[in-house]
């Protein structure tokens, strides 16, 4: 096939990244040159810095006994939830482990950043970018002979100054042996590890951390700022706290709430609210009155800049908000595990007819992007 008309290369590169991501790879199919252009290092960096690009909100949902697959990644417009935008993903590794029905609903989804996100099942670590298609395994970490490492948290971040994306694990250490275990624990040693990856050398680390004595909170992560934030407990007053890791600094500190923070809700998600660090508190767990507050840190680090932004109170139950929506609006998984939104200043509730088995949900937004795994993660 010929070349089209020639277009100065600064001018096609303007044109091509304002297409969605799908156009874009359709485009490859223009010529050799287009192709060449479209995978180059030049156009994707000025694609990820495009303001513009087309925002997805992909769904994990959990069906249990059905067919024996038990998970669903759907591509919604996030405007439109009830919308769906692309196929279904297909994972091809959760295949390849042959993970049962059961097990599949702790599947779990960490980040976006830059449009990839990392998924993790137990010890098994991956990333994805969903608008390619593409998945890439991680190694394993590695821990001395007889330990068993139980995966606690999971974060995911990238760093600007170094271009690398990494993935921080904390994971409670026991032994294979009993004895050998509880022998350990009268040591008084903390059984708490920290491992992180980076893709730049395609590898795990150790983190030797000096942590107050806190208690880890299962739960979702937040990757705000440049830092990954997760949910803890100070062991000295049970008095909630956030756990923070810099992703560049590869250092962890804490954030404290003000001390007239006393949500009365029973379960609690950060989040980012108006560009700003927030926590939601909810219900999360029975369909009666419930309550939700929302509190928001105005000034990043500052205890006594927390403020309740939100109080809205109605007749249905939230399991887990999942982000901040146009219009006050919260796209939340309700008691029967509906996809739904709560209108905060209207205390208006809506639900879409998208179910999944309760407490299995998750949602994420991200922008898609035409970063491919191989050009991030090192070689072997």
């Amino acid at each position: 096939m010929a070349d089209p008309p020639r277009l100065p290369t600064d001018v096609l590169i303007e044109v091509l990244i304002r297409l969605p991501v799908k156009s874009i790879l359709k485009s490859r199919c223009v010529s050799k040159s287009w192709c060449e252009l479209i995978r180059s290092p030049v156009f994707i960096q000025k694609h990820s810095k495009f303001e513009r690009k087309q925002r997805v909100l992909l769904v994990k949902r959990y069906f249990p006994q059905q067919n024996g697959q038990g998970e669903s990644f759907s591509f919604h417009d996030p405007n439109f939830p009830e919308v769906l935008v692309s196929p279904n993903l297909s994972i091809p590794i959760l295949d390849d482990l042959n993970i049962s029905s059961r097990k599949r609903s702790n599947i779990s989804i960490h980040g976006p950043c830059n449009g990839l996100v990392c998924i993790a099942f137990g010890k098994t670590v991956f990333f994805c970018n969903p608008a390619l298609r593409e998945f890439k395994l991680l190694p394993l970490p590695r821990y001395p002979f007889g330990f068993i490492a139980v995966p606690l948290q999971y974060g995911f971040g990238f760093d600007p100054m170094t271009g690398a994306y990494k993935v921080i694990k904390i994971s409670y250490m026991t032994h294979e042996l009993p004895k050998f275990a509880e022998f350990l624990d009268g040591l008084g040693k903390s059984n708490i590890r920290f491992d992180l990856y980076n893709s730049a050398s395609n590898s795990w680390t150790q983190i030797v951390a000096k942590v107050p004595n806190i208690i880890y909170l299962p739960g979702y992560e937040l990757f705000y700022n440049g830092t990954i934030h997760w949910f803890a407990v100070m062991a000295t007053n049970n008095y909630p706290c956030i756990l923070c890791f810099g992703v560049s600094t590869d250092a962890f500190s804490l954030l404290h709430f003000h001390d007239d923070f006393d949500s009365p809700e029973r379960y609690l998600r950060l989040m980012e609210y108006d560009d700003r660090l927030a926590v939601v508190g909810y219900s999360g767990y029975m369909p009666e009155p419930y309550k939700i507050e929302i509190w928001v840190m105005k000034e990043y680090g500052e205890k006594e800049s927390w403020t309740k932004q939100f109080v809205a109170a109605g007749h249905y139950c939230v399991i887990c908000p999942f982000l901040f929506l146009k219009n006050e609006e919260l796209l939340v998984e309700s008691y029967n595990g509906q996809l739904a939104t709560c209108a905060l200043n209207e205390n208006k509730f809506k639900g879409f007819q998208l179910y999944g088995a309760p407490r299995t949900m998750s949602a994420v937004v991200y922008e898609e992007s035409l970063i491919s795994l191989n050009q991030i993660i090192a070689s072997e």
